[in-house]
């Protein structure tokens, strides 16, 4: 598993990172997510949130269709091929790609908001994904 240090002050739409990040009175765990919005807002303003997909929980992934997530979210990019490292170029704003996907997400769980703020008391990182060889072959040759 290869992660690359990251700054939340670059966490940008269609990026994958990770961070751990605690609920409740839980144990923090490590997060991998797909970002959809990195500084979203609540109606009343008053909270900066993180929405996104979520990957994996504990280096376990959420869903089996985590290649479907990724295809319907945008186009795959690699970022770092020696540490299998991706992003997505989304298909339009958080909102536009929530509403395009969202039974899927609901099928599987998987959206999630984050107070950015307990987000931030965490180092995030560049994660790596394990794809399937196809898909990754896939990719290179979209490029």
């Amino acid at each position: 598993m290869a992660r690359v240090p990251y700054s939340w002050t670059k966490v940008d739409f269609g990026d994958i990172i990770s961070f751990n990040y605690a609920t409740g009175d839980k144990d923090r765990v490590r997060r991998t997510v797909l970002v959809l919005d990195p500084e979203g807002k609540r109606d009343d303003f008053s909270k900066k949130l993180l929405h996104g997909i979520q990957l994996e929980v504990g280096n376990i992934p959420t869903s089996r269709q985590i290649v479907v997530l990724l295809k319907r979210a945008g186009e795959i990019k690699i970022v770092n091929e020696g540490k299998k490292i991706y992003r997505v170029d989304l298909d339009g704003n958080a909102k536009q790609v929530y509403q395009r996907m969202r039974l899927l997400l609901k099928n599987n769980d998987v959206f999630r908001t984050f107070d950015l703020k307990k987000c931030r008391k965490s180092q995030v990182f560049l994660e790596d994904l394990r794809l399937p060889p196809s898909l990754i072959k896939e990719i290179k040759d979209n490029r």
